[in-house]
């Protein structure tokens, strides 16, 4: 079994914080809200992928920040005593109508049967999330023992002039979304399991 994280990597400047957090009371400041769920899940032994998005172009910091990550990431494993594996899925700036659908593409690729998957939805563009749960969704229909361990999102800002770091798991959106989506097929279908045009 593989323990998959999956995030976005920040285009901008990014600084490290310590993340209140229910799921996780203790956990160690950073800027990559990802690797409060690594730190806290990683096992010795453990097989880790990372499918991270980074956007490339000129004038952002996405492929510095990447490579901050990989050093911060890698260090945890190996303090762990886990296996890692970096898998950067590129995309450029400019966004196109095919850009989800190639992104969502990318993710399902490179999932795999028997994965435990964790995904921090806090930075990249504003259709990554959509992207990254309908990836998700499709792994834990179509492939064989896929578990989605956890979706966090991680939030600095709450309304007040001071910065609040909170560490969300939102994972039950997920499960809430794949329910319904069973239930519209169930409703769709007839006796002797008939689709109903």
């Amino acid at each position: 079994m593989r323990k998959v994280f999956i995030s976005s990597i920040s285009m901008q400047k990014v600084n490290a914080f310590k993340y209140d957090s229910g799921v996780y009371p203790e956990n160690n400041p950073t800027a990559f809200p990802i690797t409060i769920s690594l730190e806290n899940n990683c096992q010795p032994g453990d097989e880790v992928a990372f499918i991270t998005i980074v956007t490339h172009s000129e004038g952002n910091l996405a492929v510095e920040n990447y490579h901050k990550f990989c050093e911060q990431a890698g260090s945890i494993c190996r303090e762990k005593g886990a296996r890692a594996e970096f898998i950067e899925l590129a995309v450029p700036a400019r966004i196109e109508a095919a850009s989800p659908r190639r992104l969502y593409k990318e993710i399902v690729a490179k999932l795999q049967d028997n994965d435990e998957i964790y995904a921090d939805i806090t930075y990249g563009f504003k259709y990554n999330p959509i992207v990254i749960f309908a990836a998700l969704n499709n792994a834990y229909q179509v492939r064989e023992n896929v578990d989605i361990k956890e979706i966090c999102y991680g939030n600095l800002y709450n309304g007040s002039a001071e910065i609040k770091p909170e560490y969300f798991d939102v994972t039950s959106l997920f499960y809430l979304n794949s329910l319904s989506g069973l239930m519209g097929v169930e409703g769709m279908m007839g006796d002797g399991g008939n689709v109903l045009l």
